[in-house]
């Protein structure tokens, strides 16, 4: 699915996928934006990327938003292809180790496919700026839902465009903000608050998540509304059941 001129929805909803995969074309290479976790999800982005005649370009780098085997399982793959891998600081040891208490630490996403543990070429932090395919990449630590999740920020066709990952989805409607998982072993929800009060403030124009919708137009009105759920949300007494 062509999301932009050069930004392309490779696996996602629309594709009956829970992991939103992107590719953006840069000058002569491309970036891919996370990497699912079968075989069968790469065959998917493959045979997408072939339609869309994207397969003429090489892919330069691969963005990993966070650790979690959903968003990395196919890394090796794009590695063996000649991509360099780009990945939190933080989240990098698990990436590379294949931790798996870290991967994949949650019951209702069971390992899928074995584990190919995949080095992490650049490990980025908070402020960082590189270049991959000729776009201009920031990046920003926003641990909490892994401790190593990032956002990267990007300009294309006159637009700021955040890849937020897990940290940071929309709801159905369009119109709210809604946050990635909170089960996992590693999600701190403390660090997680800091993150949050940080990126309420930030100002866009495009929010490409992890999962579910994406975010076309005004993405400062979802940063601003994400800073609305932890007090609704977590807030929420506990129910005792007997």
């Amino acid at each position: 699915m062509q999301v932009m001129k050069n930004i392309y929805m490779v696996l996602g909803g629309p594709y009956a996928n829970i992991a939103n995969i992107f590719v953006i074309k840069g000058d002569d290479s491309l970036v891919i934006v996370d990497t699912a976790e079968t075989k069968e999800e790469y065959d998917t982005i493959k045979e997408n990327m072939r339609y869309w005649g994207l397969d003429e370009y090489p892919i330069s780098h691969v963005l990993i938003s966070h650790k979690h085997k959903n968003h990395i399982g196919n890394a090796h793959r794009f590695r063996e292809e000649g991509a360099q891998i780009v990945a939190g600081r933080y989240d990098s040891d698990a990436i590379e180790k294949g931790i798996i208490n870290e991967i994949c630490d949650y019951a209702n996403f069971p390992l899928k496919d074995e584990y190919v543990p995949c080095k992490v070429d650049m490990r980025v932090k908070d402020g960082d700026v590189f270049e991959a395919s000729g776009i201009t990449f920031e990046v920003f630590e926003v641990p909490g839902h892994t401790d190593g999740s990032v956002f990267y920020k990007f300009s294309m066709e006159g637009k700021t465009i955040w890849l937020t990952g897990d940290v940071l989805n929309i709801v159905d409607d369009g119109k709210r903000a809604y946050l990635g998982w909170a089960g996992g072993m590693d999600f701190n929800r403390s660090l997680f608050f800091e993150s949050i009060k940080r990126f309420s403030r930030f100002e866009g124009d495009i929010i490409l998540p992890g999962h579910y919708q994406l975010c076309m137009q005004d993405a400062t009105r979802i940063f601003n509304d994400s800073y609305r759920i932890p007090f609704e949300e977590w807030r929420k007494p506990a129910v005792l059941i007997e």
